[in-house]
């Protein structure tokens, strides 16, 4: 599959994104079919010609020519998401940080991206969405295509009232130094328990408890692919707060569905090692 990768250039857009890619098949026989992992980062999906179906865990997208635009939105899943691509697809993947599609999006995020995946419709009621996705997609050259992009992402920009507060919380609940408990956390914000969950669920789509669930998971993974003094699964566990390894495997069996030697040793890099996937009968 071949994935061309792209990061922010506008200063705002920076601190929201975390890069791009482009996938463009061209071809009607293509057909890609992989596992993707719980991630931090939030896939968002802008298609031409496309449609999909969507269930569950699962979603399959394929060329359509009767169907213009498609985007697509995934929520946090704590499960593995199985993906099948077919057909003649032209797509750019937005990975957006943390809180950052919040920015580009008039409803709560846990109204727009309750499932693992669902499709966005969120911008056609902009005046200016159309002529964007007629702009973007009149040219093939990816840097025009991201300029483009980008331009009409400002022009929907909007704060985030609660930003600071839960930019501390995340910060706090991917601290693998020192583990806060949930309650301290909500302590440190000013917020009680109960308000402080329900503030997180509604701007992240997730739990803070399921947030650190996959943060920890996240955390290593890096460590194994991209740290090599973390030899031996019992060090990247440890290293990540897994201090029983038995809920090291478990955890892993959950949220990739193998334990963490199998995992390791099926998996693959994309789009400059930040993509990782499980391809099937590839």
């Amino acid at each position: 599959m071949n994935i061309q990768t792209y990061y922010p250039k506008n200063p705002i857009l920076k601190k929201y994104i975390e890069y791009y890619y482009f996938l463009k098949t061209n071809t009607d026989d293509f057909t890609s079919t992989y596992y993707a992992f719980p991630n931090l980062l939030q896939s968002f999906n802008i298609h031409k010609y496309a449609s999909c179906n969507i269930n569950a865990h699962a979603v399959f997208v394929y060329g359509d020519n009767k169907n213009k635009y498609l985007m697509i939105v995934q929520g946090q899943h704590e499960l593995p998401l199985f993906v099948q691509l077919k057909g003649s697809l032209d797509k750019i993947t937005i990975l957006f940080k943390p809180l950052g599609l919040n920015h580009f999006i008039q409803n709560p995020l846990v109204e727009i991206a309750s499932e693992p995946s669902q499709v966005f419709t969120g911008w056609y009621n902009d005046k200016n969405c159309k002529k964007f996705l007629t702009s973007f997609f009149s040219t093939d050259d990816n840097i025009k295509r991201i300029t483009v992009l980008e331009n009409y992402l400002i022009s929907r920009y909007k704060s985030l009232n609660e930003e600071v507060i839960l930019e501390q919380a995340i910060r706090l609940l991917t601290d693998f130094n020192i583990e806060y408990s949930i309650e301290e956390i909500a302590q440190k914000t000013g917020m009680n328990n109960r308000s402080f969950n329900r503030m997180f669920i509604k701007h992240l789509g997730i739990s803070p408890v399921g947030f650190r669930k996959i943060a920890r998971f996240r955390h290593s993974l890096k460590n194994r692919l991209f740290k090599a003094q973390f030899k031996t699964l019992t060090e990247i566990g440890y290293e990540s707060n897994y201090y029983d390894q038995s809920y090291f495997h478990k955890m892993y069996k959950k949220l990739t569905g193998q334990n963490p030697l199998k995992f390791f040793s099926s998996i693959e890099k994309l789009a400059d090692d930040q993509l990782i996937f499980k391809f099937v009968n590839k």
